[in-house]
């Protein structure tokens, strides 16, 4: 993930240092954002470039017209406000169409402003890449279901190709990631056990309980002399 210190943001984006630490009090800025790493004049803080030049340029905006409890409000994760089919087709931001190209779509008569950003994203990411409107639809399919399974705005969308393909992955610090339904997850594991397994000589698979059978019946499993120091 590519950060940018706070030195950098304040002078990219023109606010002040007082701005940004009043907009982290009322919670408009996640906290976990604010990352602070050592530096040769002793403490840095860094952010997801990204996501924190996107909600800047979001409170920007929204400035003009809200109230910062007001944007609190529009940024948080259950925002109560729907919209409905017409309204956004009449705001012109999604190809036409699409509400009846799309299954996932078709039985849906209202919308989370965050479900309408998401595909307002996904189609802008398919404008650039030039993708069919046969790819950008099987996207949307695949990926929209993930919004329904995490409705957090501070979780994040990562875009990934995959020999050319584009799959969706939604992930939250401190939270497993989600994966669109074109993923197939093949196998998981963590770093330890593996190590542990490698230790004992033993990568087939089993589980525990079948492993302590085996043990007991037949023959100790076998010792690996590896340092793993």
């Amino acid at each position: 993930m590519i950060e940018i210190s706070k030195k950098e943001l304040l002078n990219k984006t023109g606010i002040s240092y007082g701005q940004l630490y009043r907009w982290k009090r009322e919670r408009l800025i996640p906290e976990e954002w604010f990352v602070k790493r050592s530096a040769i004049t002793g403490q840095e803080t860094y952010f997801p470039q990204e996501q924190i030049l996107d909600r800047i340029e979001a409170i920007l905006d929204l400035k003009e017209d809200h109230s910062l409890e007001e944007i609190r409000t529009i940024l948080s994760s259950e925002h109560s406000a729907l919209l409905g089919r017409k309204r956004i087709e009449n705001l012109d931001i999604l190809p036409d169409g699409i509400f009846d190209r799309v299954d996932h779509l078709k039985d849906k008569k209202e919308f989370r402003r965050g479900e309408i950003a998401f595909m307002v994203m996904l189609h802008e990411v398919a404008s650039d890449l030039k993708l069919p409107d046969s790819d950008f639809d099987d996207l949307l399919q695949r990926s929209l279901p993930l919004l329904e399974k995490d409705r957090s705005a501070n979780s994040i969308a990562f875009l990934i190709d995959a020999s050319g393909k584009i799959f969706v992955i939604l992930a939250r610090e401190g939270s497993q990631p989600l994966f669109d339904s074109g993923v197939k997850i093949v196998r998981s594991a963590s770093l330890a056990d593996l190590v542990a397994k490698l230790k004992i000589g033993r990568f087939d698979g089993e589980d525990e309980d079948e492993a302590a059978t085996k043990a007991t019946s037949s023959s100790r499993p076998k010792i690996v002399n590896i340092d793993l120091r």
